[in-house]
């Protein structure tokens, strides 16, 4: 019914798009210059664009580089300043939004996917995130367009794998589990196969596995020659094992339903809580009506998606077989995540997915099996580890939206009134957006204080820069302070039986900055900057 895309339109409501996305992403920008940085790990992607620009603050290089790769352009421009990483995010939305656009225009007509791409911008779990310089919406955006190249080189031209090749590939080295979109590429070649097999000649075949070799090799190579090891093979042991996270950890929660739980807050909310800038968490938020509207949508289209398979078989008995194997390999999905390992339980939920498919042959519907399967996916990926961060579930604001957009257009039909419909929940989510960016943007209360900190040594100690410096928020600091600051954490050296005194000996630290440890006394340092706030921020001095 949506199917058939009227170029031209597709092409006014890109533009149209283009153009919203640039003022709206230019206002983010704004917004996050104002709230500054608090979160540890945007830190460390500050200090790795300040080595890939030849200067040395330190720096952590078995994370993933590609957004530290790009922000270290604009620092060798000499533009060094946390601004040019929310640009660099400002701009890999904007992509991420087009991205999505052309996603959904594979599938629904040009305005109806124009106005679903607007309400996932506006989605408070992306708006709190969209541009902060964290990995996880950049990620998503290289990922959303390595599956749009994929889509395109089955259906229009085989050398459309390429880019689709290269997007992947940044996709993961932007953030290492964002690689699991290489499943659904896999999915949507597979429901696809003969299409595929048809465009396969021997020539494109060496080629396609040459081109893709040898990146893998340059990768590796690099990798080896800098740090002398892969480092995403221990990220990906890390993640699919349990056992090697600590509950030290602030982020760690064993609660397999906590995105679930947690789904209203990320989609829309009032504005933040209380504890947000102490937690930097969207789930200690208050999610509003249109929340439950978009997740009553979701459940409805679930609910007719599973329930088509009953309308797809003449035979009862094959049916009914159908529908039991379905079952039991549910079940087995369930009991292997639970006591086996969450890798097979994404086997299996992509073989329930695969056989589904066949057993329906519905073709008219490819989009739906591989938005389920991305939304399946992340979503055992993330509840399965036991460190819960609200960021580490974005990529499923996609399927969910594509979801939403789905279910209207099978309650409605008619194409006037699902436009119509879409556009009121779109209206609805306008001044919520509006209201609940106006709450974010402030600055961090305790970014503020341990900013003024790294500005009272510096002019407490001109020739603080030749000095040992140590911190619980050593990255945090290196960055203020533009050298390198060791990371010392008492809580972590407590887990390990060390002591913190023997850890500030071992580097010899002249100052120790306690911005969250709530030190009272260090053997042999003396407290020489206390802030006397309800955020603690202290500098002990080595006497």
């Amino acid at each position: 019914m949506f199917d058939n895309v009227n170029l031209s339109d597709s092409n006014r409501y890109l533009g149209l798009l283009a153009v919203v996305m640039v003022v709206y992403a230019t206002i983010l920008v704004y917004c996050q210059s104002i709230r500054g940085i608090s979160y540890w790990d945007i830190f460390v992607y500050l200090q790795n664009a300040m080595l890939f620009s030849n200067i040395n603050i330190g720096s952590q290089l078995g994370v993933a580089p590609v957004l530290s790769l790009i922000t270290a352009i604009p620092f060798r421009m000499g533009f060094i300043g946390e601004t040019s990483l929310f640009v660099v995010s400002g701009i890999l939305f904007i992509f991420l939004v087009i991205g999505i656009y052309l996603l959904f225009n594979e599938r629904f007509d040009a305005e109806i996917s124009f106005v679903a791409s607007l309400i996932f911008s506006m989605l408070s779990l992306i708006v709190t995130w969209a541009v902060t310089g964290a990995t996880d919406v950049p990620a998503l955006c290289f990922a959303v367009w390595a599956l749009y190249f994929t889509i395109r080189g089955l259906k229009s031209n085989f050398n459309y794998y390429y880019p689709a090749i290269i997007c992947f590939v940044l996709a993961f080295f932007t953030r290492f589990t964002e690689g699991f979109i290489l499943i659904v590429m896999g999915y949507y070649v597979l429901i696809n196969f003969n299409e595929f097999k048809r465009q396969l000649t021997l020539r494109r075949i060496l080629c396609l596995l040459l081109f893709v070799l040898v990146i893998g090799l340059v990768i590796c190579g690099v990798y080896i020659s800098y740090q002398g090891t892969i480092p995403f093979i221990s990220q990906f042991l890390e993640v699919s094992s349990s056992s090697q996270v600590s509950s030290v950890n602030v982020g760690y929660d064993l609660n397999p339903f906590y995105y679930l739980e947690n789904l209203p807050q990320y989609l829309t909310s009032f504005g933040v809580s209380d504890s947000y800038f102490t937690y930097l968490s969207t789930s200690n938020n208050a999610p509003t009506i249109v929340s439950y509207l978009l997740l009553a949508l979701v459940f409805v289209y679930l609910l007719i998606f599973v329930g088509n398979i009953r309308g797809y078989d003449d035979s009862i008995y094959n049916r009914n077989l159908k529908v039991g194997t379905l079952a039991v390999l549910s079940l087995l999905s369930i009991i292997t995540y639970t006591h086996v390992s969450y890798m097979i339980t994404e086997i299996l939920f992509t073989l329930i997915l695969l056989l589904y498919y066949m057993w329906l042959q519905d073709n008219d519907n490819q989009m739906d099996y591989m938005m389920v399967l991305w939304m399946g996916i992340f979503i055992i990926l993330h509840s399965y580890h036991p460190v819960k961060v609200d960021r580490y579930i974005i990529p499923i604001m996609i399927p969910l939206t594509y979801m939403m957009t789905r279910a209207v257009t099978i309650l409605l039909k008619d194409k006037k009134r699902i436009l119509a419909a879409l556009t009121i929940i779109l209206i609805l989510m306008l001044p919520i957006n509006a209201g609940y960016m106006m709450s974010i943007t402030q600055e961090n209360p305790h970014t503020h204080e341990e900013i003024t900190a790294a500005e009272w040594l510096e002019q407490y100690d001109p020739n603080y820069s030749n000095r040992n410096i140590s911190s619980d928020r050593g990255v945090v600091f290196s960055w203020y302070l533009k050298k390198y600051v060791y990371t010392t954490i008492p809580r972590v050296l407590e887990a390990n039986n060390e002591s913190l005194i023997d850890k500030l000996d071992s580097v010899n630290a002249k100052y120790y900055i306690d911005s969250t440890s709530n030190t009272t006394n260090i053997t042999g340092y003396t407290c020489i900057y206390d802030n006397n706030r309800d955020i603690h921020v202290k500098i002990y001095e080595r006497m």
